[in-house]
């Protein structure tokens, strides 16, 4: 049976995916030698079909994305070649010779090696081979070393790695932190975190525009009402979603979004003038493919209200106070932090995703702009980090063992793709508790695995 056009580009997606490949000598169609370290991430969101794929090209070592097309035509009729999105591409991967030339250019003018891979030999390799579809199965290292030592041997490695993912952290952190404040600090990267994958460029762009003391600001010498009104206008109209800034031509506001709105675009025309505020574009923002919930409208309503919550004390004394308020009751203090960070639905945004839409009846696992799944990401990965750095800063050995110990307590964050993949690398079943395990499996996976450091792995509790 003859495949149709698409049903092969999926098939050598696939074939890419798997690994079954990388056995055979790879050669560009320039003719020059191909080895794959890492395939890359499978991306299914909008961009490049692998991200972070590592390869070496006649003994070069690149790192970048991976774009598959059937043929040379599709990376400009796709309009590859014109979108900065794809000026990380470093492999063009086809399944016909090209005719026309032997490398394909980028937005920045960089030429991009291709590899041609023959539609039979992919039908043969895929069918043959009884090839798994499964995410985590390509980033699986086949015979990995570690998962052939003892079960203690493994759980220590993993236990090591996550002590020094909190390090490697914090380390990030502390660059961070250079010309900027603890606050700016803590705002900027609860901004990226609710950016998720498809938002965090423009997230981080907007706490660049809009200084978390620029909002604070705003917000001092006025009654709480109007302190909530200001922040939300300067976020909302900084990031360019406000009704004037966002609608279509012709479509109608309900009664709701006019009356919650008016207040915000007036106080948005007010400050812009006065501080000289460029808002960004409406189309900086991803909707496509995103679970309503998830719209960026929902998550800077909660970062409004999580501001609102923390502004008159600042970000660093708040946690700073939850930390020190329960003596070593980590439970407690698991609970409180959990609990300040998570922001549920109320007024306007129970009824609307986003401005100007149809209002809609959320379900109660819909309710929160900031969830509690979410809320346990931010904390792990962020504010326990942050926290241990300002700890070390500040010379206060009594919070950083307090941080420390809620770290290495931490239970156990959603599984996602890299955690599933490292437990079937090391055989594992149900051994992982904790959060910071977890972070042990993605620092081993990201430094040792993924650039297949084996033997540098296993030496991991000896240093």
């Amino acid at each position: 049976m003859e495949l149709k056009i698409h049903d092969q580009e999926v098939l050598l997606q696939r074939l890419w995916k798997s690994r079954k490949l990388f056995n055979q000598e790879l050669r560009t169609v320039n003719g020059e030698s191909i080895e794959v370290v890492f395939a890359g991430a499978e991306n299914l969101d909008t961009g490049p079909d692998f991200k972070d794929a590592v390869i070496k090209i006649a003994g070069r070592l690149l790192k970048g994305d991976v774009e598959v097309h059937l043929n040379e035509n599709g990376w400009y009729e796709h309009g590859h070649h014109s979108d900065p999105r794809y000026n990380n591409v470093i492999l063009h991967l086809i399944s016909h010779e090209p005719t026309k030339q032997k490398f394909i250019q980028r937005e920045d003018g960089a030429p991009v090696h291709q590899l041609c891979i023959d539609s039979e030999q992919q039908k043969s390799a895929l069918w043959k081979n009884n090839i798994a579809t499964e995410k985590s199965e390509a980033l699986v290292v086949e015979d990995c070393p570690l998962s052939q030592q003892s079960e203690a041997k493994i759980m220590a490695t993993i236990n090591a790695a996550g002590q020094r993912r909190l390090l490697m952290r914090t380390e990030q952190l502390r660059e961070d932190l250079q010309g900027s404040s603890w606050e700016q600090l803590i705002y900027k990267k609860i901004m990226e975190a609710l950016g998720y994958s498809k938002n965090q460029a423009p997230f981080l762009k907007l706490a660049e525009t809009v200084a978390y003391e620029t909002v604070c600001a705003e917000m001092q010498w006025v009654d709480e009402e109007m302190a909530l009104l200001k922040c939300a206008a300067l976020l909302f109209g900084a990031a360019g979603l406000l009704p004037s800034q966002a609608k279509s031509s012709g479509v109608r506001l309900d009664a709701a979004t006019l009356t919650y709105s008016a207040p915000l675009e007036q106080l948005w025309e007010q400050i812009a003038h006065r501080l000289e505020i460029n808002s960004m574009k409406p189309h900086a923002w991803q909707f496509f493919r995103l679970r309503p919930q998830n719209f960026p409208t929902r998550r800077l309503a909660g970062m409004v209200q999580l501001i609102f919550r923390f502004y008159r004390q600042g970000f660093l004394e708040g946690f700073l106070k939850i930390f020190n308020g329960h003596s070593q009751n980590y439970l407690l203090i698991i609970n409180e932090l959990e609990n300040t960070l998570t922001i549920k639905a109320e007024g306007y945004w129970r009824e609307h995703y986003r401005f100007g839409e149809t209002p809609v009846s959320l379900q109660k696992n819909e309710e929160a702009l900031i969830g509690r799944e979410r809320v346990r990401d931010i904390l792990v990965n962020i504010i326990l980090p942050v926290s241990y750095l300002y700890a070390v800063e500040s010379s206060d050995g009594a919070l950083k063992s307090t941080v420390q110990e809620i770290y290495t307590r931490y239970p156990k964050l959603s599984e996602n793709v890299i955690t599933r993949a490292m437990k079937q690398q090391l055989k594992m079943v149900g051994e992982i508790k904790f959060a910071s395990q977890q972070q042990g499996l993605i620092y081993l996976h990201k430094l040792y695995c993924r650039p297949l450091r084996c033997s540098e792995c296993q030496q991991i509790t000896h240093s």
